[in-house]
């Protein structure tokens, strides 16, 4: 009976352990991708190598949100002048597009190898990076504010999925609790019967 007994409360436990990380997951997931604080995003490349029928590489990268009117500084140095191009703009993650206008678009001169930009962004939402490097590396920085937090949105889904899991649990425990009940009472029933 003890075991039976054990097996019930590790049932009850085992939901609302479900229940209480649901919750924390929800909660996470709705709150934390708006705590913003100062943040840094850094890169080399290109990643792939440069041939005869491949004398260029597109190399992107992309923020999570900055708001409107944050500033953005952009600081990246190419290994060869005149060899590079930089496109800063809004990216819309539904349409996998960027919008216009952008905030940088600027292609080096003939005797330039690196840029400083300092400018803010025109609107709330995700920005992309997009360096094309001709026969030659880069190296970047680009500070804003954004949230370090941004990718556990994703939570919010597991939270909303574990918590009727947990309520099943409990529901299901429940129900054996009370057949368990029902045989106790039919043992003491038959123990008390002088017939038997």
């Amino acid at each position: 009976m003890d075991a039976r007994r054990l097996k019930i409360r590790k049932g009850r436990i085992t939901g609302n352990a479900l229940i209480v990380l649901g919750v924390i997951l929800v909660i996470v997931g709705l709150l934390m991708p708006y705590y913003k604080i100062p943040q840094r995003l850094t890169g080399i490349g290109p990643k792939g190598d440069f041939s005869q029928r491949r004398p260029y590489w597109v190399s992107t990268y992309i923020t999570p949100p900055i708001d409107k009117g944050t500033p953005i500084n952009l600081n990246l140095l190419s290994d060869k002048p005149g060899a590079t191009a930089v496109l800063l703009a809004p990216f819309d993650p539904q349409m996998q597009m960027i919008e216009a206008p952008p905030v940088i678009n600027t292609v080096f001169g003939p005797n330039q190898n690196g840029l400083v930009a300092f400018a803010a962004a025109i609107k709330s939402a995700p920005y992309m990076l997009m360096i094309t490097s001709y026969n030659s590396s880069f190296q970047f920085q680009l500070d804003s504010v954004w949230s370090p937090f941004y990718e556990l949105r994703a939570s919010t889904t597991f939270g909303l999925a574990t918590i009727p899991l947990g309520l099943a649990i409990i529901y299901y425990d429940g129900i054996v609790e009370k057949r368990e009940r029902m045989f106790e009472e039919a043992l003491k029933g038959i123990r008390k019967d002088p017939r038997h």
